[in-house]
């Protein structure tokens, strides 16, 4: 294990006389498309956010210069940190996840995920950067999906004013201030959902805003809808701000299995994958993850991103811009028209 620093985006409400939480179950009181930034350091050995150490940039209101603002200083600090040469990794979590649950699986990330794990070197670190919504964090099956898939349509906007703030910042740099380094983006379950909703906001404040600022784009077990990539107003446009959009899928995930079968869903694509493959854009890359799936997470077979060796590897390998069919560890299954990670590493 080793120091790790997190960063994050949320639209939450603060809690700043409650250190053991910093950030709660509801919306930013400025409003749900309201933005607050900061970090969280974790020293070799500490897993808990209780553990580490948060800082959370100002809350400065009415700047119009983005440098003078808290995310102004949250981008010049990460920018500085992929100067040093790692890349970043945008994390949207997923349902039933609390503030520091979701710092906490950033750390895991930043931890087990590294770029080109494959190479002779081990491969490199990645600054990991979480957008944490107000999913409840409460295990009450119905009300609370209910609850989050509600919040989570209602995140769209502020994930599309975290996604602009980010354009016009790399937008406004100058050349010898660029790091040279890349910026992928990565959902899990439910954060999907958020992803689009994000997108058709940004497409509604302006048609034209959707630029490719992302290398890679990876959907981890993502809870939504199999026509996704079918449709202008779900997931279609997602192509446009990535190099390569990855979809990680899993037939025996039972938490998409409830929210296909109890809550009234479609088939969902973090299930079998895109309805139509036809229909998918060359961009879009399937990955069948049932082997892996069971060993990391037995009972529930849908956070095998986090739990896997096997996966921190491919999701190294695909950071890296490895082609397909070169990632090892994997075959091409026909019938599927997608790669299968064969097993555990």
């Amino acid at each position: 294990m080793s120091d790790a620093r997190v960063y994050f985006a949320t639209n939450r409400n603060a809690q700043p006389d409650n250190k053991k939480l910093v950030f709660g179950p509801r919306f930013n009181p400025d409003g749900v498309a309201a933005l607050r930034f900061g970090y969280v350091d974790f020293p070799d050995g500490v897993e808990t956010l209780q553990g580490g150490s948060a800082h959370v940039y100002p809350d400065v209101k009415n700047e119009t210069d983005i440098a003078k603002t808290g995310g102004g200083q949250f981008l010049e600090d990460l920018r500085k940190a992929m100067v040093g040469g790692q890349d970043t990794l945008v994390f949207i979590h997923g349902f039933n996840v609390s503030f520091n649950g979701a710092i906490e699986a950033g750390a895991r990330l930043a931890r087990q995920v590294r770029v080109g794990s494959a190479s002779p070197d081990g491969g490199r670190p990645v600054n990991v950067v979480v957008f944490s919504w107000p999913s409840d964090g409460e295990a009450v099956p119905f009300m609370s999906y209910y609850s989050d898939r509600e919040d989570a349509r209602a995140s769209g906007p502020a994930l599309a004013r975290t996604y602009l703030k980010l354009r016009e910042f790399l937008g406004k740099l100058r050349a010898e201030d660029h790091c040279q380094r890349s910026i992928h983006l990565m959902t899990h379950s439910m954060g999907a959902y958020v992803l689009r909703h994000g997108l058709q906001a940004a497409l509604a404040k302006d048609s034209d805003s959707l630029a490719r600022i992302f290398d890679q784009i990876l959907l981890a077990a993502p809870d939504e809808d199999d026509d996704a990539f079918e449709q202008d107003g779900k997931l279609k446009p997602l192509p446009r701000i990535g190099r390569q959009v990855t979809v990680y899928f899993n037939p025996c995930d039972q938490a998409l299995l409830i929210s296909d079968k109890t809550k009234g869903n479609p088939d969902r694509l973090g299930s079998d994958g895109p309805r139509l493959i036809d229909m998918l854009p060359k961009k879009v890359v399937l990955v069948d993850c049932r082997n892996v799936a069971g060993d990391a997470d037995p009972l529930i077979q849908h956070s095998y991103y986090a739990h896997s060796p096997a996966m921190a590897a491919d999701i190294g390998a695909v950071l890296a811009g490895m082609e397909a069919d070169t990632i090892g560890n994997r075959v091409y299954v026909p019938s599927l028209r997608a790669w299968r990670i064969v097993r555990e590493l």
